[in-house]
């Protein structure tokens, strides 16, 4: 991850968690961008301790938007 798509990604997560909307609203957004992570970045369906040794910044940012959410 680019230090240019981290802070895209960054700015995203701020956008969504301070926003106005609901609570649900929030969730979905954050299931969307942790899609859109998954898929940029190929991160596994399964925890993968090489993957996670190898992208550190990239599994820190996913869990970060996993962890925002309410579900």
């Amino acid at each position: 991850m680019t230090t240019g798509e981290m802070l895209s990604y960054t700015q995203r997560f701020n956008r969504i968690v301070s926003s106005p909307a609901t609570q649900e609203s929030k969730d979905i957004s954050l299931s969307i961008m942790m899609s859109d992570l998954e898929q940029t970045y190929q991160i596994p369906a399964l925890q993968n301790e090489k993957f996670e040794r190898q992208h550190p910044t990239v599994m820190q940012l996913y869990r970060t938007v996993s962890e925002e959410r309410s579900l």
